[in-house]
């Protein structure tokens, strides 16, 4: 198999072999053999480790093919070898979970233990209860339902004023003070998803299907507890998620919509808000940064530079090497993400940038990702690098408000109309990441719904936690379409609350920093340090972070982000 070298100058030069199914098989079979004749502690953990790097190796090759998809969903090689992805991974999945089940029964357990941890074996238990050879067939369709499903987004260019723009570039639109503009960019936009309406939500309703039918085959009852294993949560379950939600209903929409009136009296809109009005949050324009995503690399270098030489050496060596993926274009898939690639030591960083401020917050947010990636991989242990899902994006979201010493740079006089903006859509979302959860929770509770069942769901709990949310008799929306958009949804089940519990702590986060910015960083550092070492519960223990879902502690933040955010004078801002 193809070993990747550390070593390398750009990113974009490295090589990419095909991969062989066979090869890879045969290398998790070596290892495992290694294990069964171990016989000591010692050979058994050196087979360990030598099992640890080969999986850094095959996932770092897995992750370059698709970065490289992603970034141009038509590139023939990268198809075809995102495709092959979709065909082999399940059946290496297969050789790989078969190395964990002769680790968990080894009779050096004691060993393994005392070199690596009891964690391990807990998230190697959890991962045994995900797989089963019978389901591969089923793994192999819920892979490709995912890809058709980037595809079809990837390949929409929506005409608008003589030009074609991809989704993700006609997010501009959606901010312009020319209301007549964003109504007719977002009529466009969603009319692309209410012509594939029939398309997504039988790709949707394939993958509840089949995801229901790997459930049933692994023992589950439905795909709800299987979604929480997958994402490796083993201290918090779907009854927490219901408690949290209801807590941010109570909490978190009053303000949410304390916001949006404020905004609706300063827009003037004697007909009230629409859908296609709540982004632009002042009636005389948002605060964009100075210049394109080019212009504002070498200002994010600046920032991260001053700000601690963790931050500079890191951000630098992704620039000096090409580990950014910034610019919106055709074909590229949507949405931004960051993948640590293990074998070559590096962070990379993609997104959709647009020119309105979603490209400094994209931009802080990834690199709060990226920096975990780095610190983290100190870990020896592939599974402690990262903790669960929903301690990752504490990272991330926490980066965003730790750069507001900086800020200036990237909006010079418009600074505090973004930080106001920022501060109100960060409570904003929180509402939105419980529908998405809410959602997904029902409909793998139900999945003999139909699609129109699904959609008219979607409505009732939107009313719910966004009752200002007015379509306009935009059909397709008033029926319950946005979800299709979200592509958590689609490719990574009950992947989205996460969100609202880290933007909780980012909040956390930004409430300390305002008096004690350096010893607030200081804390950040430590939870990026202690990486996946910790489960969910205790780790933000040991981070000294109040946990989102225990008491009060929602109530608290959102209480004192209430107090911060009327300190503002919106209204003077929006001049």
């Amino acid at each position: 198999m193809q070993k990747l070298n550390k070593n390398f100058t750009k990113l974009s030069e490295v090589e990419i072999e095909e991969p062989k199914k066979e090869e890879i098989i045969k290398g998790f079979n070596k290892i495992k053999k290694e294990l069964l004749e171990a016989n000591s502690g010692e050979e058994t953990n050196k087979a360990i480790k030598k099992f640890f790097s080969y999986c850094d190796n095959v996932r770092s090759i897995f992750i370059l093919i698709q970065i490289r998809y992603t970034m141009n969903t038509k590139d023939e090689k990268y198809s075809k070898l995102r495709n092959l992805l979709d065909e082999i991974d399940p059946e290496i999945e297969k050789a790989n979970k078969e190395v964990l089940e002769v680790i968990l029964s080894h009779k050096y357990k004691k060993d393994i233990i005392a070199q690596y941890g009891e964690l391990l074996f807990k998230e190697y238990e959890l991962s045994k209860k995900t797989f089963s050879p019978e389901i591969i067939e089923d793994l192999v369709e819920e892979n490709k339902l995912c890809s058709e499903y980037v595809e079809l987004l990837s390949s929409a260019l929506i005409e608008y004023k003589g030009e074609k723009y991809t989704l993700s570039q006609m997010g501009k639109f959606s901010e312009s003070k020319d209301r007549k503009e964003r109504k007719e960019a977002n009529e466009l936009k969603w009319k692309f998803f209410a012509d594939n309406d029939a398309k997504l939500g039988q790709i949707y309703d394939s993958l509840v299907k089949v995801r229901t039918r790997i459930a049933k085959k692994l023992g589950y009852e439905n795909f709800v507890q299987l979604g929480y294993d997958r994402m490796g949560r083993l201290d918090w379950n779907s009854k927490d998620a219901a408690e949290y939600r209801e807590k941010i209903f109570k909490y978190i929409v009053p303000i949410s919509k304390k916001i949006r009136a404020a905004q609706q009296a300063r827009m003037g809109y004697e007909d009230g808000m629409k859908y296609y009005d709540l982004p632009l949050f002042y009636k005389s324009g948002n605060a964009n940064p100075k210049g394109t995503i080019k212009d504002l690399i070498p200002i994010a270098q600046k920032m991260y530079s001053e700000m601690h030489k963790i931050t500079a050496k890191y951000f630098n060596f992704m620039v000096e090497h090409g580990c950014l993926d910034l610019e919106a274009r055709p074909n590229k898939a949507g949405g931004g993400y960051m993948e640590y690639i293990p074998a070559l030591q590096t962070s990379f960083i993609f997104s959709n940038a647009n020119g309105t401020s979603g490209d400094v917050e994209t931009l802080t947010h990834e690199f709060g990702h990226s920096l975990q990636g780095f610190l983290g991989a100190k870990q020896v242990v592939p599974e402690y690098r990262a903790p669960g899902y929903e301690c990752c994006e504490m990272h991330s979201m926490s980066m965003e408000f730790l750069t507001y010493p900086w800020m200036e740079n990237f909006f010079g006089d418009k600074t505090e109309k973004f930080k106001y903006f920022h501060i109100s859509e960060a409570i904003n979302f929180i509402p939105y990441g419980s529908i998405v959860d809410d959602f997904q929770t029902y409909v793998y509770e139900h999945p003999e719904l139909t699609h129109k069942q699904r959609k008219a769901y979607w409505r009732k709990i939107e009313k719910k936690f966004l009752p200002y949310k007015k379509y306009d008799n935009n059909e397709f929306l008033e029926k319950g379409g946005f979800w299709m958009c979200q592509h958590h949804i689609y490719e990574s089940p009950f992947y989205y609350l996460d969100y609202t519990i880290a933007q909780v702590v980012a909040l956390q986060f930004y409430i300390e920093s305002i008096k004690k910015w350096r010893k607030t960083f200081k804390k950040y550092i430590n939870l990026d340090l202690l990486a996946g070492t910790l489960p969910f519960r205790e780790l933000l223990k040991a981070a000294d972070i109040q946990n989102p879902f225990d008491g009060d502690n929602i109530k608290v933040v959102a209480s004192k982000i209430n107090r911060i955010l009327k300190k503002y004078n919106p209204i003077e801002l929006d001049k």
